[in-house]
């Protein structure tokens, strides 16, 4: 019998996508020149944004799920040759595990080869600043033959590549060390390329230094005119005297000493890569060429990958991922140091960090490990993080690191007073359950005291917040589900070659049958989705948003040590996280790819972009199979969608979104840059002005009236911090269009429509 690591826990945490906790140990595998700034990629998985579900192997007669699990039906064994190197160990298990055991194996061939291929050159050279057109011309003897690699167990390209990758790593840091002493000119008419898809390898070493000089012109270019702005606004709040300022000269020589110590950094982070670390992206190419939720863990990535999952920790509470060489924010946690500062989002790019008033080191280019050694630090101390917003802005950021408050993660409400309605908000940043613990903390136990208290103060419509929630138990969502339908199935479960199975609401009483209103964005993913697709289904709720994720799949994590018979020299060999099973909607669609479309979709910045699991080459399929037995109520929404299509239509606020989308998707198209000093400031004060005029909306926007239920009232009591988050927090719902829109919904319901439902 094959024993699953960790308790057979579906992870929703993600293999590139760590929490930056102090004593966290971030992983991840920086293979080559970070991707300069703005390329709007954002918070999904390019190489791991991975929202999975959780569920652990004791609890499966409690799901109701007979998991039909091709590993665990008998005993399979891979990689039995007592001779083989380590390499090929992992190399043959690997394999064998994706081709048994995946929900959709792939055939293995020529077409494979070519995915591999070039997924592996892209992870070890994203900016084309290593490898000429001669090399990859080398490497390109294997692109049709990895296939054959693979069942030779041999390791010929990655030997290949690799000592390639060595010999232009010395080569390009020659070239910095060349470029870097020379004077840096902004007044010519040059420009930058950015996005690594839309250029090629240089033809020759001349080529390989002219991109280089380009970069670096850049990276100084932007320390430059950074450091010329702050002080401007520094004299200009009279925290400097204009008597005091440091000369462009001086202030250029500064940029270009903090470039020079950033690229030294990289190089020598570069160097000091193991075998190991190197030969696990090759292998990620591999197992990614499957689906993006499928990858690899090396011995030590999933001993740290548990102890991030079950420990306690402070830092800032923000989720980094690295995308294309760029340390990206990816969550910020409800309640942590980040969230309470307020000025860190979502897609963020960090560009530098400092230690309170030291002075900041770019970061651009380092691993994720190391970006994390530098942010984390002791209670109370202050990191500052200079980042670069998704709309091509800057800003440094000064964050106060403290523990991370596992409890701003828990559902919470308020009631919002408007017209003669009382609405109830309740916010779920993720559906959690204490795996460890049968009577510990769980979303749906906290879901139903905050929905029976919103009840009982009397609310006449109740939002439930599923923005940014990336997922978590399954059994939960089907127990929050089931407070808002009478019975019948909640989601479909689909394994590798087994017929579908219903799983469905175990509980025939309905808790709250009132007007029901779903907030959902483009990160929402897994749990989220089944809730949202069903309520939806059922005609049970109005779902306002943007498109979701698109995450229909779920992933368990083996230990590969379980499946092999080879040399117990090769032991460990890791761990595999593998898509096994894929969810359904009731009606039959999948949840997977094209996620759930809203019935009310709200203009966002991000809505032109190719966002979630779409945008992922690589991404399973969305497909659709019988719908299950299911009754929707007798509702028809059409009117209330109409109310709401137009208001948002005539709301400035939601115009100038539509606006700046525009403006973002231009950026995110073009990502050139001039090198010459005016031309450069023009574009990056664009984002700017843009902010000014959201900031100038905002000013005359009416703010809904949130209020707190009487026990919140009670538990915070005099205690000034936990006044201060709520304060917060209800501000923050205060200013939320998104959430006013969400109101006005339900104001029209509660006019129009029977407040109860109950024909079906």
């Amino acid at each position: 019998m094959i024993k699953l690591v960790n308790s057979l826990v579906l992870i929703m945490w993600k293999v590139h996508v760590y929490y930056i906790f102090i004593n966290a140990k971030a992983i991840n595998f920086t293979k080559h020149m970070g991707k300069k700034y703005f390329l709007i990629i954002i918070f999904v998985v390019a190489v791991g944004i991975f929202f999975s579900f959780n569920i652990v192997a004791n609890r499966q007669a409690e799901l109701n799920v007979g998991y039909d699990d091709p590993l665990e039906n008998e005993d399979v064994h891979f990689a039995s040759f007592q001779d083989e190197s380590k390499k090929e160990a992992i190399y043959s298990t690997v394999a064998g595990i994706l081709q048994r055991g995946h929900y959709s194996p792939v055939k293995v061939d020529d077409a494979f080869s070519q995915k591999v291929f070039k997924t592996y050159l892209k992870r070890m050279d994203y900016n084309k600043t290593l490898f000429t057109q001669n090399d990859v011309k080398e490497f390109s003897i294997y692109k049709n033959r990895i296939d054959n690699e693979i069942e030779k167990r041999s390791t010929e390209f990655y030997d290949l590549v690799q000592r390639r990758y060595t010999i232009q790593i010395a080569k390009a840091e020659d070239i910095f060390k060349k470029v870097i002493a020379e004077d840096f000119n902004f007044s010519g008419n040059a420009e930058v390329e950015l996005d690594g898809d839309k250029i090629g390898y240089v033809e020759n070493d001349a080529a390989l230094e002219k991109r280089w000089r380009e970069n670096l012109t850049y990276r100084v270019l932007s320390r430059f005119n950074d450091a010329k702005e702050n002080q401007k606004e520094n004299i200009k709040k009279g925290e400097l005297k204009a008597s005091k300022a440091e000369s462009e000269a001086s202030l250029k020589a500064k940029a270009v000493d903090g470039v020079k110590k950033s690229m030294e950094y990289y190089f020598r982070r570069l160097k000091k890569l193991t075998d190991t670390e190197r030969f696990g992206a090759y292998i990620n190419s591999i197992t990614q060429a499957y689906d993006p939720h499928t990858s690899y863990f090396a011995p030590k990535q999933k001993q740290r990958f548990d102890e991030e999952m079950s420990g306690s920790f402070f830092g800032i509470g923000a989720v980094l991922q690295m995308e294309d060489g760029t340390c990206k924010i990816n969550q910020v946690m409800a309640g942590s140091p980040c969230h309470k500062q307020g000025s860190l989002k979502v897609g963020d790019g960090i560009l530098k960090v400092a230690q309170g008033e030291d002075e900041p080191v770019d970061v651009v280019g380092w691993d994720l490990e190391d970006i994390v050694n530098i942010i984390r630090g002791k209670k109370g101390t202050i990191v500052k993080l200079t980042v670069q917003h998704l709309d091509g802005s800057e800003e440094l950021i000064p964050i106060k690191r403290d523990k991370v408050e596992i409890e701003a993660t828990f559902a919470k409400s308020a009631i919002i007073n408007s017209k003669n309605s009382k609405i109830g908000f309740i916010t779920l940043p993720e559906f959690y359950a204490d795996f460890n613990n049968f009577n510990g903390r769980r979303c749906s136990k906290d879901m139903k005291a905050e929905i029976e208290k919103l009840k009982s103060s009397g609310v006449d419509g109740i939002i439930v917040d599923l923005r940014n929630n990336g997922g978590g138990s399954l059994s939960d969502v089907i127990d929050i589900a089931g407070y808002f339908i009478e019975d019948g199935p909640v989601v479909q479960v689909k394994s590798q070659n087994a017929r579908p199975q219903e799983m469905p609401d175990r509980d025939k009483s309905v808790l709250y049958n009132g007007p029901l209103a779903i907030l959902i964005n483009s990160n929402s993913a897994s749990a989220s989705e089944i809730l949202a697709a069903a309520m939806q289904d059922y005609k049970r709720a109005i779902i306002l948003g943007s498109t979701s994720f698109g995450k229909g799949t779920v992933q368990r994590i083996y230990d590969m040590d379980e499946f092999y018979q080879g040399s117990p020299n090769n032991k460990p060999l890791g761990s595999i996280k593998l898509t096994m099973q894929k969810f359904y909607r009731v009606s039959g669609g999948s949840t997977q790819l094209r996620g759930v479309t809203p019935d009310v979709v709200i203009p966002t910045t991000f809505e032109l972009l190719d966002l979630g699991e779409r945008k992922d080459e690589n991404a399973m399929p969305w497909d659709q199979i019988i719908s299950a037995d299911y009754t929707p109520y007798n509702m028809d929404y059409s009117g209330l969608i109409a109310k709401s299509k137009a208001r948002i239509n005539s709301n400035e606020q939601f115009k100038l979104i539509k606006q700046n989308a525009q403006r973002v998707k231009k950026q995110s198209d073009n990502n050139r840059y001039s090198l010459n000093e005016q031309t450069y400031r023009q574009q990056i004060q664009e984002g700017k002005d843009f902010a000014k005029k959201f900031e100038a909306i905002e000013e005359g926007r009416k703010l809904l009236e949130v209020g707190n239920l009487a026990s919140v009232t009670k538990k915070i009591g005099s205690d000034t911090v936990e006044q201060r988050k709520n304060l917060e927090w209800r501000e923050a719902i205060q200013k939320d269009p998104y959430i006013s829109e969400a109101v006005n919904v339900l104001n029209d319901w509660i006019g129009t429509l029977p407040r109860e439902l109950s024909a079906r």
